[in-house]
């Protein structure tokens, strides 16, 4: 068994972390001693959109703890976080120094110096050129490893170590065939993720409430300090109250949109389901247009 030098990426990834987690902090300092201008949606909008990727780098580094590469004389597991990639001894065609690889490819999406993880693609590192990254160290640390089906990126700690280990299970000869196994947390092969439908029905449900607030925000300081809030069926005003009480319709908004969006990511997950789910992300589209309307009667 061999690991990877996890201190840099641990390092790297809890001090974001903490960097992100105390900017959240100061951005609501900022919310609740400052009165409503035009910034208001801009901390709003920092906070939000900084959750998503606070459990993302929480996750990938959470990972590291236990990453790994284990090593049999009938195949090579790696363990990372919940995910375990099981390659088969005999469909290891070839291990390859990273520092005679003569391209630079890196993973796609999100990834720091101490933690490279996901997909990448390139020429000149053997057949096929996919490449799956599950490693922590740059390319002349690295080794490649390829397979018929894609080509994996690892750094273990001692190179030298890991390719006598390696060398010395192979030899021993395989004792029973073991196939290709990627086990990896249910969320990974959600459609969802691929669902360019739902995509765009859950992208609008959250700009429209988003939206509505900066409308609000631009226009509270030409308000006087009190304005109507509330209307009976008659049209007549029946509460009155500060203008930061219009905030409350795009609070709603967005409310509507978290609990539409989970209900049917849930849905989604279920195939026969699906129509059910659409229609509740839709629906909260519909709903950000009533609210739209009522904030500009009463504004």
């Amino acid at each position: 068994m061999s690991s990877p030098n996890r201190t840099l990426g641990l390092a790297i990834g809890f001090t974001v972390l903490v960097v992100m987690v105390a900017a959240d902090v100061l951005f609501a300092l900022i919310l609740g001693r400052t009165p409503v201008n035009w910034l208001t949606p801009l901390w709003v909008a920092l906070i939000l959109f900084s959750l998503p990727l606070i459990v993302f780098i929480a996750y990938r580094a959470l990972s590291l703890f236990n990453a790994k590469y284990i090593i049999t004389q009938n195949a090579m597991v790696i363990v990372w976080g919940w995910v375990r990639e099981i390659i088969p001894m005999g469909e290891i065609n070839t291990l390859t120094h990273g520092k005679l690889v003569s391209a630079r490819p890196a993973p796609r999406g999100l990834w720091w110096p101490g933690c490279l993880v996901g997909r990448g693609r390139a020429e000149g590192v053997g057949q096929p050129s996919e490449l799956a990254y599950f490693a922590t160290a740059p390319q002349e640390e690295q080794l490649f490893v390829a397979t018929e089906a894609r080509t994996y990126v690892i750094s273990p700690g001692d190179i030298n170590q890991f390719l006598a280990e390696f060398e010395g299970e192979r030899q021993k000869g395989i004792t029973e065939p073991i196939p290709f196994a990627s086990h990896r947390p249910a969320f990974y092969e959600w459609d969802l993720w691929r669902d360019r439908w739902a995509a765009i029905l859950i992208g609008v449900g959250l700009a429209l409430p988003f939206v509505l607030m900066i409308a609000i925000a631009l226009r509270i300081p030409s308000l006087p300090s009190s304005i109507p809030l509330h209307f009976t069926i008659e049209g007549q005003p029946d509460r009155i109250g500060a203008p930061v009480g219009l905030f409350i319709l795009p609070l709603i908004g967005g409310l509507v949109w978290l609990f539409n969006s989970l209900a049917g990511a849930i849905l989604h997950i279920r195939r026969a389901e699906r129509p059910a789910a659409y229609l509740l992300w839709l629906g909260s589209s519909l709903v950000q247009v009533f609210l739209w309307v009522a904030a500009i009667g009463l504004l």
